[in-house]
Protein backbone atom coordinates (compact mmCIF):
# COMPACT_ATOMS: atom_id res chain seq x y z
CA UNK A 1 0.00 0.00 0.00
CA UNK A 2 1.52 3.40 -1.27
CA UNK A 3 0.15 6.68 0.59
CA UNK A 4 1.91 9.90 1.39
CA UNK A 5 1.12 10.21 4.99
CA UNK A 6 1.06 7.38 7.75
CA UNK A 7 -1.07 9.27 10.99
CA UNK A 8 -0.45 7.12 14.64
CA UNK A 9 -3.58 7.76 16.56
CA UNK A 10 -7.03 9.29 15.84
CA UNK A 11 -7.33 11.44 18.90
CA UNK A 12 -8.37 15.27 18.32
CA UNK A 13 -4.65 16.34 16.98
CA UNK A 14 -4.97 12.76 14.60
CA UNK A 15 -8.05 13.91 13.10
CA UNK A 16 -7.63 17.64 12.28
CA UNK A 17 -4.18 16.88 11.05
CA UNK A 18 -5.62 14.31 8.80
CA UNK A 19 -8.70 16.72 7.23
CA UNK A 20 -6.22 19.14 6.94
CA UNK A 21 -3.69 16.98 4.85
CA UNK A 22 -6.63 15.06 2.68
CA UNK A 23 -7.63 18.48 1.69
CA UNK A 24 -4.28 18.81 0.40
CA UNK A 25 -4.60 16.03 -1.71
CA UNK A 26 -2.76 13.65 0.51
CA UNK A 27 -3.42 9.99 0.78
CA UNK A 28 -3.47 9.10 4.34
CA UNK A 29 -3.65 6.02 6.11
CA UNK A 30 -4.98 6.50 9.94
CA UNK A 31 -4.22 3.88 12.64
CA UNK A 32 -5.66 4.11 15.57
CA UNK A 33 -6.04 1.75 18.74
CA UNK A 34 -9.98 2.01 18.86
CA UNK A 35 -10.00 2.39 22.85
CA UNK A 36 -13.14 3.32 24.57
CA UNK A 37 -11.73 6.11 27.43
CA UNK A 38 -8.64 8.22 25.26
CA UNK A 39 -8.10 11.63 26.59
CA UNK A 40 -9.75 12.82 23.34
CA UNK A 41 -12.75 10.67 23.87
CA UNK A 42 -13.63 11.91 27.41
CA UNK A 43 -12.34 15.21 26.75
CA UNK A 44 -14.81 18.26 27.90
CA UNK A 45 -13.86 19.68 24.87
CA UNK A 46 -13.82 23.45 26.14
CA UNK A 47 -13.04 26.33 24.59
CA UNK A 48 -12.24 29.19 27.20
CA UNK A 49 -10.76 32.52 25.05
CA UNK A 50 -9.86 33.77 28.60
CA UNK A 51 -8.04 31.13 31.18
CA UNK A 52 -5.83 30.76 34.30
CA UNK A 53 -6.41 33.16 37.31
CA UNK A 54 -4.78 35.52 35.65
CA UNK A 55 -6.90 35.64 32.69
CA UNK A 56 -4.18 36.08 30.39
CA UNK A 57 -4.67 36.70 25.91
CA UNK A 58 -2.16 34.83 24.26
CA UNK A 59 -0.58 36.48 21.41
CA UNK A 60 -2.63 35.44 18.44
CA UNK A 61 -5.37 33.53 20.39
CA UNK A 62 -7.92 35.62 17.95
CA UNK A 63 -6.62 33.94 14.83
CA UNK A 64 -6.57 30.69 16.64
CA UNK A 65 -9.87 31.08 17.93
CA UNK A 66 -11.42 32.19 14.45
CA UNK A 67 -9.90 29.49 12.73
CA UNK A 68 -11.09 27.27 15.29
CA UNK A 69 -14.51 28.20 14.70
CA UNK A 70 -14.86 28.22 11.31
CA UNK A 71 -12.82 24.61 10.58
CA UNK A 72 -15.71 23.27 12.98
CA UNK A 73 -18.31 25.01 11.54
CA UNK A 74 -17.44 23.92 8.20
CA UNK A 75 -17.49 20.06 8.83
CA UNK A 76 -21.08 20.84 10.49
CA UNK A 77 -22.22 21.99 7.48
CA UNK A 78 -20.47 19.31 5.68
CA UNK A 79 -21.72 16.51 8.26
CA UNK A 80 -25.48 18.11 9.04
CA UNK A 81 -24.62 17.52 12.26
CA UNK A 82 -23.81 19.96 15.49
CA UNK A 83 -20.31 19.86 17.13
CA UNK A 84 -18.93 23.02 18.54
CA UNK A 85 -22.14 24.65 21.08
CA UNK A 86 -21.70 28.13 21.00
CA UNK A 87 -22.17 28.51 25.36
CA UNK A 88 -21.61 31.82 27.15
CA UNK A 89 -19.27 30.74 30.42
CA UNK A 90 -20.26 32.11 33.47
CA UNK A 91 -16.80 32.76 35.36
CA UNK A 92 -17.10 32.76 39.21
CA UNK A 93 -14.27 34.56 40.93
CA UNK A 94 -12.64 32.25 43.18
CA UNK A 95 -10.77 34.78 45.27
CA UNK A 96 -10.18 38.60 45.63
CA UNK A 97 -6.92 38.16 44.65
CA UNK A 98 -8.37 37.08 41.04
CA UNK A 99 -10.81 40.06 40.70
CA UNK A 100 -8.27 42.48 41.10
CA UNK A 101 -6.55 40.35 38.73
CA UNK A 102 -9.14 40.92 36.37
CA UNK A 103 -10.15 44.57 37.10
CA UNK A 104 -6.22 44.87 36.09
CA UNK A 105 -6.34 43.33 32.50
CA UNK A 106 -9.15 45.51 31.76
CA UNK A 107 -7.51 48.88 32.96
CA UNK A 108 -4.31 47.69 31.02
CA UNK A 109 -5.32 46.38 27.64
CA UNK A 110 -9.63 46.65 28.20
CA UNK A 111 -9.78 47.33 24.06
CA UNK A 112 -8.40 43.91 23.57
CA UNK A 113 -10.61 42.13 26.34
CA UNK A 114 -13.58 43.80 25.41
CA UNK A 115 -14.67 41.23 22.86
CA UNK A 116 -14.50 38.44 25.26
CA UNK A 117 -16.53 39.92 28.21
CA UNK A 118 -19.71 41.25 29.25
CA UNK A 119 -21.54 41.97 33.16
CA UNK A 120 -22.36 38.83 35.01
CA UNK A 121 -25.77 38.05 35.94
CA UNK A 122 -26.01 34.90 38.57
CA UNK A 123 -28.16 33.50 41.07
CA UNK A 124 -26.41 33.66 44.35
CA UNK A 125 -28.82 30.82 45.92
CA UNK A 126 -28.00 28.51 43.40
CA UNK A 127 -24.20 29.47 42.78
CA UNK A 128 -21.25 30.15 45.03
CA UNK A 129 -20.16 33.85 43.49
CA UNK A 130 -18.95 35.57 46.83
CA UNK A 131 -16.32 38.06 45.13
CA UNK A 132 -18.74 38.43 41.69
CA UNK A 133 -17.34 37.19 37.98
CA UNK A 134 -17.65 38.38 34.57
CA UNK A 135 -19.52 36.73 31.30
CA UNK A 136 -17.29 34.93 29.03
CA UNK A 137 -18.14 35.72 25.35
CA UNK A 138 -16.75 33.32 22.25
CA UNK A 139 -16.46 30.37 24.96
CA UNK A 140 -18.17 26.83 23.94
CA UNK A 141 -17.67 23.16 24.31
CA UNK A 142 -16.72 20.70 21.27
CA UNK A 143 -18.72 17.49 20.73
CA UNK A 144 -15.23 15.71 20.99
CA UNK A 145 -16.79 12.20 20.75
CA UNK A 146 -19.40 13.29 18.08
CA UNK A 147 -16.29 15.05 16.06
CA UNK A 148 -14.17 11.87 15.97
CA UNK A 149 -17.07 9.35 14.39
CA UNK A 150 -17.42 11.70 12.00
CA UNK A 151 -13.79 11.62 11.22
CA UNK A 152 -13.21 8.47 11.55
CA UNK A 153 -16.50 7.54 9.27
CA UNK A 154 -14.81 10.01 6.55
CA UNK A 155 -11.89 8.16 6.56
CA UNK A 156 -13.41 4.49 6.36
CA UNK A 157 -15.06 5.94 3.01
CA UNK A 158 -11.76 6.47 1.63
CA UNK A 159 -10.15 3.45 2.94
CA UNK A 160 -7.87 6.00 4.26
CA UNK A 161 -8.79 4.34 8.58
CA UNK A 162 -7.44 1.23 10.12
CA UNK A 163 -7.25 -0.59 13.77
CA UNK A 164 -3.81 -0.96 14.99
CA UNK A 165 -0.80 -0.33 17.10
CA UNK A 166 1.99 1.03 15.33
CA UNK A 167 5.05 0.75 16.94
CA UNK A 168 7.67 3.13 16.65
CA UNK A 169 10.03 0.15 16.85
CA UNK A 170 8.02 -1.37 13.81
CA UNK A 171 8.51 1.72 11.50
CA UNK A 172 11.82 1.33 9.08
CA UNK A 173 13.20 4.33 7.67
CA UNK A 174 14.13 3.98 4.05
CA UNK A 175 15.94 6.89 1.79
CA UNK A 176 12.28 8.11 0.31
CA UNK A 177 10.10 7.57 3.50
CA UNK A 178 9.62 5.44 5.78
CA UNK A 179 7.84 1.41 5.69
CA UNK A 180 5.38 0.00 8.35
CA UNK A 181 4.28 -3.63 7.56
CA UNK A 182 2.72 -3.21 3.93
CA UNK A 183 2.54 0.31 4.25
CA UNK A 184 5.35 2.64 2.24
CA UNK A 185 4.15 6.35 3.09
CA UNK A 186 6.53 9.33 2.40
CA UNK A 187 6.19 10.38 6.02
CA UNK A 188 4.98 9.30 9.53
CA UNK A 189 3.06 11.62 12.20
CA UNK A 190 2.76 10.67 15.38
CA UNK A 191 0.04 11.70 16.97
CA UNK A 192 -0.77 9.15 20.04
CA UNK A 193 -1.20 10.72 22.63
CA UNK A 194 0.53 9.86 26.60
CA UNK A 195 1.56 7.03 25.48
CA UNK A 196 4.44 9.22 22.90
CA UNK A 197 6.23 8.86 26.22
CA UNK A 198 7.16 5.06 24.91
CA UNK A 199 7.87 6.09 21.03
CA UNK A 200 11.57 5.89 20.52
CA UNK A 201 11.58 8.87 17.87
CA UNK A 202 9.97 11.24 20.72
CA UNK A 203 10.86 9.78 23.68
CA UNK A 204 13.34 12.77 25.05
CA UNK A 205 10.09 15.38 24.64
CA UNK A 206 9.13 16.21 28.30
CA UNK A 207 5.30 14.71 29.12
CA UNK A 208 3.55 14.89 32.50
CA UNK A 209 1.00 12.72 31.52
CA UNK A 210 -2.27 13.33 34.25
CA UNK A 211 -5.16 11.01 34.75
CA UNK A 212 -8.31 13.29 34.49
CA UNK A 213 -12.05 12.54 35.85
CA UNK A 214 -15.70 13.54 34.76
CA UNK A 215 -18.57 12.93 35.78
CA UNK A 216 -22.36 13.25 34.49
CA UNK A 217 -24.53 14.62 36.82
CA UNK A 218 -28.25 15.31 36.78
CA UNK A 219 -29.11 18.77 38.74
CA UNK A 220 -32.85 19.43 37.98
CA UNK A 221 -32.92 22.70 39.82
CA UNK A 222 -30.40 23.77 37.43
CA UNK A 223 -32.34 23.06 34.12
CA UNK A 224 -33.12 26.40 32.96
CA UNK A 225 -29.65 27.09 33.17
CA UNK A 226 -27.83 27.16 29.39
CA UNK A 227 -24.10 28.83 30.12
CA UNK A 228 -21.07 27.03 31.21
CA UNK A 229 -20.26 27.75 35.00
CA UNK A 230 -16.65 27.78 35.75
CA UNK A 231 -14.92 28.44 38.92
CA UNK A 232 -11.76 26.35 39.87
CA UNK A 233 -13.95 22.82 37.79
CA UNK A 234 -16.94 23.35 35.16
CA UNK A 235 -19.95 22.62 35.01
CA UNK A 236 -21.27 21.62 31.42
CA UNK A 237 -25.65 22.01 30.72
CA UNK A 238 -26.08 18.92 28.22
CA UNK A 239 -30.07 19.86 28.46
CA UNK A 240 -33.03 18.38 30.60
CA UNK A 241 -31.41 18.98 33.56
CA UNK A 242 -27.91 16.99 32.79
CA UNK A 243 -24.59 18.19 33.06
CA UNK A 244 -20.95 17.56 32.99
CA UNK A 245 -18.52 17.92 36.01
CA UNK A 246 -14.84 18.20 36.08
CA UNK A 247 -11.52 17.78 36.19
CA UNK A 248 -9.01 17.10 37.61
CA UNK A 249 -5.21 16.44 37.29
CA UNK A 250 -3.69 13.76 39.16
CA UNK A 251 -0.24 13.05 37.90
CA UNK A 252 0.00 10.15 40.16
CA UNK A 253 -2.09 7.29 39.31
CA UNK A 254 -1.74 2.87 38.93
CA UNK A 255 -4.70 2.19 37.01
CA UNK A 256 -6.48 4.49 34.12
CA UNK A 257 -9.60 3.10 35.68
CA UNK A 258 -12.12 5.92 37.04
CA UNK A 259 -11.98 5.62 41.12
CA UNK A 260 -13.50 6.71 44.17
CA UNK A 261 -10.56 9.27 44.73
CA UNK A 262 -10.70 10.94 41.22
CA UNK A 263 -14.78 11.27 42.04
CA UNK A 264 -14.67 13.08 45.32
CA UNK A 265 -11.92 15.73 43.54
CA UNK A 266 -14.49 16.69 41.50
CA UNK A 267 -17.69 16.73 43.55
CA UNK A 268 -15.30 18.86 45.67
CA UNK A 269 -14.79 21.27 43.00
CA UNK A 270 -18.50 21.11 41.74
CA UNK A 271 -18.64 21.99 45.65
CA UNK A 272 -17.42 25.97 44.82
CA UNK A 273 -19.55 26.10 42.14
CA UNK A 274 -22.80 24.71 43.66
CA UNK A 275 -24.38 24.16 47.13
CA UNK A 276 -26.98 22.02 45.21
CA UNK A 277 -26.49 18.07 45.14
CA UNK A 278 -25.84 16.37 41.93
CA UNK A 279 -26.89 12.59 41.23
CA UNK A 280 -23.70 11.11 39.50
CA UNK A 281 -24.88 9.57 36.76
CA UNK A 282 -21.86 8.45 35.13
CA UNK A 283 -17.75 8.64 35.52
CA UNK A 284 -15.20 8.66 32.76
CA UNK A 285 -11.53 8.89 33.61
CA UNK A 286 -8.80 9.18 30.58
CA UNK A 287 -4.67 9.91 30.76
CA UNK A 288 -3.94 13.03 29.15
CA UNK A 289 -0.36 13.60 27.57
CA UNK A 290 0.64 17.25 29.22
CA UNK A 291 3.78 18.80 27.99
CA UNK A 292 5.43 21.46 29.86
CA UNK A 293 3.17 24.26 30.76
CA UNK A 294 0.49 22.50 28.44
CA UNK A 295 2.54 24.49 25.46
CA UNK A 296 2.38 23.11 22.05
CA UNK A 297 4.60 21.55 20.37
CA UNK A 298 4.99 19.92 16.70
CA UNK A 299 7.53 19.41 13.87
CA UNK A 300 9.65 16.73 12.70
CA UNK A 301 12.22 14.83 14.38
CA UNK A 302 15.93 16.91 14.30
CA UNK A 303 17.72 13.97 12.56
CA UNK A 304 14.59 11.93 10.66
CA UNK A 305 13.34 14.41 8.42
CA UNK A 306 10.18 11.77 7.58
CA UNK A 307 8.93 11.67 11.06
CA UNK A 308 7.12 14.30 12.42
CA UNK A 309 5.16 14.89 15.96
CA UNK A 310 1.68 16.40 16.56
CA UNK A 311 0.96 15.84 20.42
CA UNK A 312 -0.50 17.24 23.75
CA UNK A 313 -2.24 19.58 22.93
CA UNK A 314 -3.19 20.68 26.66
CA UNK A 315 -6.68 22.10 27.87
CA UNK A 316 -6.83 24.25 24.73
CA UNK A 317 -6.54 21.62 22.35
CA UNK A 318 -9.82 22.02 21.06
CA UNK A 319 -9.37 25.89 20.29
CA UNK A 320 -5.32 25.19 19.01
CA UNK A 321 -5.97 22.32 16.70
CA UNK A 322 -7.17 23.25 13.71
CA UNK A 323 -4.53 26.62 14.01
CA UNK A 324 -1.65 24.79 14.55
CA UNK A 325 -2.52 21.59 12.08
CA UNK A 326 -2.59 24.11 9.61
CA UNK A 327 0.45 25.52 10.14
CA UNK A 328 2.40 21.80 10.34
CA UNK A 329 0.58 20.42 7.40
CA UNK A 330 1.96 23.64 5.78
CA UNK A 331 5.34 22.86 7.21
CA UNK A 332 5.28 18.99 5.69
CA UNK A 333 4.11 19.73 2.28
CA UNK A 334 5.31 23.39 1.73
CA UNK A 335 8.68 23.61 3.73
CA UNK A 336 6.75 26.72 5.62
CA UNK A 337 8.59 27.54 8.87
CA UNK A 338 6.46 26.35 12.09
CA UNK A 339 5.54 28.85 15.04
CA UNK A 340 9.06 29.36 16.43
CA UNK A 341 7.82 28.87 20.08
CA UNK A 342 6.14 25.47 18.85
CA UNK A 343 8.84 24.24 16.67
CA UNK A 344 10.53 20.96 18.42
CA UNK A 345 13.79 22.14 16.05
CA UNK A 346 13.96 25.37 18.89
CA UNK A 347 13.17 24.00 22.12
CA UNK A 348 15.92 22.33 24.40
CA UNK A 349 13.87 20.86 26.59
Amino acid sequence: MKIDTLIVGQGLAGSVLAWHLSGRGQRLLVVDRDEANTSSKVAAGLVTPLAGARFNLPDGLETRLDCARAFYWKHEESSGGTFFHHRRIARLFQSEAERSAWKARLKSDGERYARFHEPLAIDAERFHAPHGGFEMKEGGWLDVPAFLEYTRQALLERAAYAIGQVKSADIILEDDGIRWKNVSASRVVFCEGWRGTQNRFFDWIPMNAALGDILDLEIPELEEEGRIISRGGWLIPQGGGRFRAGSNYRHQFTSEAPGESGKADVLEKLGRITPLTPRVVGHRAAVRPVIRRSQVFLGVHPAHRRVAFFNGLGSKGVLNAPWYAAQLAAHLLDGTPLPADADLANNHF
